[in-house]
């Protein structure tokens, strides 16, 4: 099942949805538990692929569960807004930012003075946990972070105004390319920093070709997120989500 690529991409883009789902089940006990079974569902074909040197596969794997995940989340955001808020960890606080942010043009989310430290915060935990964890730690945090972003866009899409044109443009700027290019760049930086630790635990020679081919797609990825988020948020994305939305 893990060695064959299409089959194993398939389940984890299933088991994406429905980890998703049962997560939020189990996040009325305790939120936590949405982003750990979220993990749990994807770890055992990452690290199979990681062990293997498998690197490619490993981010597009990472990369489909991310899609899987934010696809579920944002249409039961969509539909179940109220219910879930408290399930999702940081959800409403992110929320609520991101809509003054709208509203206003006033936050971190395009300013390079408020966004710089949280995010390069932000990218110290997470390469720390993949570190000293083997990856899962880094996913987890991932979970997180994609979890509340999308809780984030489906009560966004529910302000959409009505016309065709609006409803277009607000699924289609809510989530921001320079964000997207960040995934890719967090998935691509997992996969190098896991690699580190796995070498060294199962005593083989580290691949350093695949090691900085990954590395450098996360330099690139991460530098072009900063960049673009200082520079197009304020300038694109704020105005046209302000004038296609109508947030009370």
């Amino acid at each position: 099942m893990f060695r064959d690529k299409k089959t194993s991409a398939r389940i984890a883009l299933i088991l994406s949805v429905l980890s998703t789902i049962v997560g939020l089940f189990l996040a009325g006990i305790n939120p936590l538990f949405l982003p750990l079974i979220q993990t749990l569902a994807i770890y055992p074909f990452y690290i199979f692929d990681i062990r293997h040197v498998w690197t490619k596969r490993a981010v597009n794997k990472v990369l489909l569960w991310a899609l899987g995940a934010t696809i579920t989340m944002i249409v039961i955001s969509y539909f179940m807004t109220d219910s879930i808020s408290p399930l999702i960890i940081q959800g409403e606080r992110y929320k609520l930012e991101m809509f003054s942010w709208i509203k206003t043009g006033v936050g971190p989310e395009g300013d390079i003075n408020l966004f710089l430290y949280p995010k390069i915060k932000e990218l110290a935990i997470f390469s720390l946990l993949t570190l000293v964890t083997l990856g899962f730690g880094g996913l987890f945090l991932g979970a997180i972070l994609l979890n509340y972003m999308n809780y984030y866009v489906g009560c966004l899409l529910t302000y959409a105004r009505p016309d065709v044109i609006s409803v277009a443009l607000a699924i289609l700027m809510s989530w921001p390319i320079y964000a997207v290019i960040r995934v890719i760049g967090y998935v691509n930086l997992g996969v190098a920093l896991t690699m580190l630790p796995e070498s060294i635990l199962f005593r083989h020679k580290l691949d350093k070709g695949k090691f900085y081919r990954r590395l450098k797609v996360a330099i690139v990825c991460i530098s072009l997120d900063f960049i673009l988020k200082a520079t197009i948020a304020n300038m694109i994305y704020r105005p046209v989500l302000y004038h296609v939305t109508r947030i009370p």
